[in-house]
């Protein structure tokens, strides 16, 4: 199917938008369109279609054809930044209620106060701390930033230099722990997260070195590599236990199994949260079916949490592209939704990511369990029991954690409003 982009294109002294003689806004198609959140595709189309350099600033709205049907437009429309080349002859900057197809309605308005990226200048003063940051670290930029997704978590930036490729990342303030976490994972084993060439956690922004290797997902099902990720996190995590000071001076929030518990009725009561009834959202009659079921989820989240494992740091979003087998064996990268809470469930997150066989998830989860059972914790049977557990108190943790953390941090709620249906949805049998 073709996905139609569009992109409003604003000139900084003014804010006006760039048009069509037909007062369209500007726009190009693809047959294999990337996830809306790289926005890679947006500035190089523009580039090589009309000699437009732009900085785009933020999707603004997608359109998608009906899941069911499969009827209906994929359609998404972006805001960017002027920053140069020639507009071609005929176009013009108008006012946004002087442009045709409705942008005025369509160009939902953002401040920028919890996603800076969202507005016009923004990145040119990232540029000049990216610049300074690296020059301080002896390292000399060769080219240009290159963006590579922009949204409601991350300004996420490339640039090539003098030692090699470098990544850029700003979060908001909801994920500002991650730069602080991420150096604290470095100084507890080095080569688990990417090394970290800058950071400032006032200001959420961190500079990583560049990690070759492939994800768990490109690589599948090697026993070895799995089981040398899951001891890995599992031995992290154990260490972290033993110190929960360092996880509360990063910054890192506590979400404890007894508070998601009290919290699971409010939850699943939410027929806004659940989008109930409405696209992408869960339907009458399994929102239904879900709310027979918590008095079962409630027991638990408790039986999980007098399981015997301490809390530690849980990724909170932990998938099979998210680990590279790097140089210095496994690398975990994004602890943005990271939190205190059971560690089980990064775990079950990674596992449940890379489905196999049941011989080989026994033993994965066997070698996640190793450190746990060496360090007097609980015992194999235990753990494994914790295990079937925390597959089924996962969903409710992710739901928790949006409705109550990153939802509310967001200024466009739409960009990850279909997490919790989603997460929830798994729960229901069949």
């Amino acid at each position: 199917m073709t996905t139609r982009y569009e992109v409003a294109i604003r000139r900084a002294d003014d804010g006006r938008v760039l048009v069509l003689a037909d007062r369209t806004i500007p726009s190009f198609a693809t047959e294999a369109p990337p996830a809306w959140q790289d926005v890679t595709i947006v500035a190089a189309s523009l580039l090589e279609r009309y000699g437009l350099e732009v900085v785009t600033l933020r999707a603004v709205r997608l359109e998608r054809p009906d899941s069911a049907s499969g009827r209906g437009l994929d359609r998404r429309l972006y805001e960017a930044e002027y920053v140069g080349g020639s507009v071609p002859a005929g176009w013009s900057w108008v006012d946004d209620g002087d442009a045709a197809g409705g942008i005025t309605t369509r160009l939902r308005p953002t401040s920028g106060d919890r996603q800076p990226w969202y507005r016009q200048g923004w990145l040119a003063e990232m540029s000049t701390w990216i610049d300074a940051r690296v020059a301080e670290a002896g390292i000399r930029r060769r080219g240009p930033l290159r963006q590579v997704r922009w949204w409601g978590r991350a300004a996420l930036l490339t640039l090539e230099t003098d030692r090699g490729r470098l990544w850029a990342k700003a979060v908001p303030d909801v994920f500002s722990h991650e730069v602080a976490v991420t150096e604290l994972l470095a100084d507890i084993d080095p080569g688990f997260v990417p090394p970290v060439v800058a950071a400032d956690r006032t200001l959420g922004r961190i500079i990583t070195e560049h990690v070759e290797g492939r994800t768990l997902a490109a690589i599948g099902d090697v026993p070895a590599i799995w089981t040398a990720a899951l001891s890995r996190l599992a031995e992290v995590q154990r260490v972290l236990a033993a110190d929960p000071a360092a996880l509360q001076v990063a910054g890192v929030a506590a979400a404890p199994l007894g508070q998601l518990a009290a919290s699971l009725p409010a939850i699943l009561a939410d027929d806004e949260l659940l989008l109930v009834g409405r696209s992408g959202g869960l339907a009458v009659g399994d929102a239904a079916r879900l709310r027979e079921r918590l008095p079962a989820l409630v027991d638990a989240c408790h039986a999980l949490a007098a399981s015997g494992v301490p809390d530690s740091l849980e990724h909170g979003d932990l998938a099979t592209d998210e680990v590279i087998l790097g140089p210095m064996g496994p690398v975990f990268l994004d602890w943005s939704d990271g939190s205190i809470t059971h560690p089980f469930l990064s775990a079950a997150s990674l596992l449940r990511s890379g489905a196999a066989a049941r011989d080989a998830t026994d033993d994965r989860v066997a070698a996640y369990l190793g450190p746990w059972l060496a360090a007097g914790h609980l015992t194999a049977a235990d753990g494994r029991q914790a295990m079937a557990l925390a597959r089924t108190v996962l969903p409710l943790h992710l739901a928790a954690l949006y409705a109550e953390r990153i939802l509310p941090g967001l200024e466009q709620r739409w960009e990850m409003e279909r997490v919790v249906p989603n997460a929830l949805r798994a729960i229901l049998p069949g």
